[in-house]
């Protein structure tokens, strides 16, 4: 009988998939809202040669507004955490994410404050620990600070936040639903609405050369270096001073439109075609720049979203009464951009109401009512009218409820279930008729939720929209990818190659038609161009430089694949992938200590990645160091019990022990899991073998065959059958 060897499974690199999302936060009023066509006034500052000049520009000449404004929340959106302005508690509490298993906690050292991040072993020691500094707050507190850190460029959201309502510490938002960890960079149209004008570094989508802190007064009047020069030079304005936007001479929607680009924030948000996040000015039309969707939800009423408050305001009895007033509720009717006005408490807000609600005629309204006893002088009308409401898919918070009504004292809580089908409905009456933006939003919100339905639904919308002379690149760039994520590749090269096409200085669609064509099998040198290409365009893009480095592992071409590993661990030391990537290349290279030495860097960062572990367990296995391979194999299959590599490689490694008893049922669910996993079929094969059940060992020698007809060792076991 011939001997025949175990095959343990193969080092594979990672893949860094193309993510495309942008997003808003809340669910606004569903009624789309028809935009007005006047004319814009001729502010000179709209011009695009005029300079933003910063805040300290305005202190001058407009004292009084400058402190009150540093007072707002708008102002106080984004700064430093120091020893001055934390609020927080330190009271040792841990948040737990019961699904990966990892612990976070909050410390303080030297004036300084960290967020660990930790996991336990069954002896409840730590076996992993990584830590992050917290260097920024955003957000005002009143419901809540969440934390950030700036490095080497890169601005990333860490996962606790601080609930001040509550006082308690828990996920920053939308980390219950996927923990990113560490890793969640922060995107412009993220940070658009909590700071003035970051300088980002092009095509790089979390990267920035300078950070301001907290919006700007030019976020609501435009740049201010023409009014500036202007007002230098003739001290007296007209009756309207049109160097600068003021919001007061705008009418009602354009002014409305101020304050909507931050505060009123949908399901999706697209930038128009050719907008960048920070293009919009004052008085121009928002529907302009954003095309705007909400999911539908059945019933009448909607939920409350974060940023929804303009939408309940219309549908309040005030706003539409007013309307006919010539002096409309608005957001500045109650909020003052240029004062902190929430340290006067109620009464601020409670006198606003009574300048159109007086209580004496109102108490003679009421003579009947059993409401009367509650409208008094002091009383609070906001409790009542504006009350608190939990807020959408932000835990430990609520907040004022825009939408200004008698509330019933026993008003059942509403619920709003998603439409079933699912549908989106516009904001504003914001596409052309083609369907282009709908379609867009579609497979933004299914590449999102990995949703087929909305996916297929946008496919549709564009496969319709997009004529052979369209021009529009990133829709045809998004039906590409929907395609991809769709699984039909062959699909996506059109699309993606239209994208291309008609700008082909975007890295992240050179990216994605290098992935497609890898999946086809596309010729390699155009590949390796498109990959060379992006990464000219922008070489800090460390995603495309691992996919350029597998590409050329891929290709035999290992030692070029670390150079462009090593240089994407420049950029970005705390990339998982691009350690576990290099690790696999020295590997094949036969640079045992060192591949080992970034193998246990990646788990470092990621001590779940299954792979990482499979690999450093075949690396360890071919050293003859058994038992720390046995460790590597088994803590592959508890960070990921249903992948069938992480099972086959563990049994075989049994197998290899000759414990056929723990390596048959591994390699048997592996198998199951992927029938068409060849290694583990063979290696199945040879444990029936080995433990003498021959009929067994035929049945997978042959499947084994069936899908690698030249599988030297089925051939062999069938030989020795």
């Amino acid at each position: 009988m011939r001997s025949i060897d175990r095959i343990f499974g193969h080092l594979v690199p990672a893949l860094v998939l193309v993510v495309c999302a942008i997003a808003g936060c809340s669910r606004p009023s569903n009624q789309a809202v028809e935009r007005s066509d006047e004319p814009q006034l001729p502010f000179r500052n709209l011009a695009a040669e005029t300079e933003f000049v910063g805040d300290d520009a305005c202190f001058n000449c407009h004292e009084t507004q400058y402190r009150g404004y540093k007072e707002h929340g708008m102002a106080n959106s984004l700064f430093e955490l120091t020893a001055e302005t934390w609020t927080e508690e330190l009271d040792g509490s841990t948040v737990f994410d019961s699904t990966l298993g990892y612990y976070y906690t909050i410390f303080e050292t030297d004036g300084e404050y960290f967020q660990e991040e930790y996991r336990l072993n069954d002896a409840g020691e730590k076996n992993h620990s990584r830590i992050r500094e917290m260097q920024y707050v955003m957000g005002s507190g009143i419901s809540a600070r969440s934390y950030f850190v700036w490095e080497n460029g890169w601005f990333f959201q860490l996962p606790i936040t601080w609930y001040t309502q509550q006082r308690k510490w828990d996920f920053s938002p939308g980390y219950q639903i996927a923990n990113k960890r560490f890793d969640r960079k922060v995107l412009p149209r993220c940070l658009t609405c909590h700071d003035a004008f970051p300088t980002e570094v092009p095509f790089t989508d979390g990267k920035y050369e300078h950070i301001p802190l907290g919006i700007s007064c030019e976020r609501c009047h435009g740049p201010g270096s023409a009014h500036i020069a202007e007002r230098l030079a003739f001290p007296e304005a007209d009756s309207i001073d049109y160097s600068i936007v003021n919001p007061e001479h705008l009418m009602l929607e354009r002014r409305l439109d101020v304050c909507q680009q931050c505060h009123l924030n949908p399901t999706i948000s697209l930038l128009r075609q050719g907008r960048t996040p920070y293009d919009f000015r004052p008085s121009q039309d928002l529907n302009d720049y954003l095309a705007l969707y909400e999911v539908e939800t059945t019933g009448t009423d909607q939920e409350i979203g974060l940023t929804s408050h303009v939408g309940r305001m219309k549908t309040s009895a005030c706003y539409t009464a007013s309307l006919a007033l010539g002096d409309p509720l608005e957001c500045t009717t109650c909020h003052d951009p240029h004062s902190g006005f929430r340290e006067d408490g109620p009464e601020y807000f409670n006198a606003t109401c009574r300048t159109c609600h007086e209580i004496e005629p109102l108490r003679v309204d009421l003579i009947n009512s059993q409401t009367l006893s509650d409208h008094k002088p002091l009383s609070n009308c906001i409790s009542c009218h504006m009350p608190k409401a939990d807020i959408v898919k932000v835990a430990h918070s609520n907040f004022t409820d825009h939408w200004i009504r008698v509330v019933e004292r026993d008003e059942p809580a509403r619920s709003h279930p998603i439409a079933d089908p699912p549908a989106l409905l516009p904001i504003f009456q914001s596409d052309d008729g083609s369907g282009t933006y709908e379609g867009m939003a579609y497979i933004v919100l299914g590449t999102q939720n990995q949703n087929a339905e909305y996916l297929e639904r946008g496919v549709s919308l564009l496969q319709s929209a997009l004529s052979d002379d369209s021009d529009f690149g990133e829709a045809h760039f998004l039906l590409g990818i929907a395609y991809t994520q769709l699984g039909e590749a062959e699909k996506s090269i059109p699309a993606l190659e239209k994208s291309v096409t008609l700008d082909a200085d975007i890295p992240e669609r050179l990216n994605a038609l290098a992935q497609s064509y890898e999946a086809t099998n596309r010729d390699p040198a155009s590949i390796e161009r498109l990959y060379t290409r992006a990464l000219s365009m922008q070489p800090a893009r460390s995603d495309i430089r691992v996919n350029y480095g597998r590409f050329l592992e891929s290709r035999g071409r290992a030692e070029e694949a670390t150079t462009q590993y090593r240089e994407a661990i420049l950029e970005e030391p705390w990339f998982a992938t691009a350690h576990y990537n290099l690790g696999t290349a020295l590997f094949r290279l036969g640079q045992v200590q060192v591949a080992e030495a970034s193998f246990t860097t990646a788990l470092e960062l990621d001590p779940l990645d299954a792979e990482t572990w499979g690999n450093l367990g075949i690396l360890l296995a071919g050293s003859d160091r058994l038992d720390e391979a046995l460790d590597a194999f088994e803590r592959a299959v508890e960070s990921s019990p249903e992948n069938p590599v992480a099972l086959g490689n563990l049994g075989t490694h049994f197998l290899q022990r000759d414990e056929l008893a723990k390596a048959i049922p591994l390699l048997a669910r592996a198998v199951e899991i992927d029938p068409e996993y060849v290694d583990g079929r063979v290696n199945l094969a040879l444990s029936y073998f080995r433990n003498e059940e021959y009929g067994k060992a035929k049945v997978e020698a042959e499947a084994a065959l069936l899908l690698a007809p030249r599988n030297e060792l089925a051939l062999q076991i069938l030989g020795a059958l």
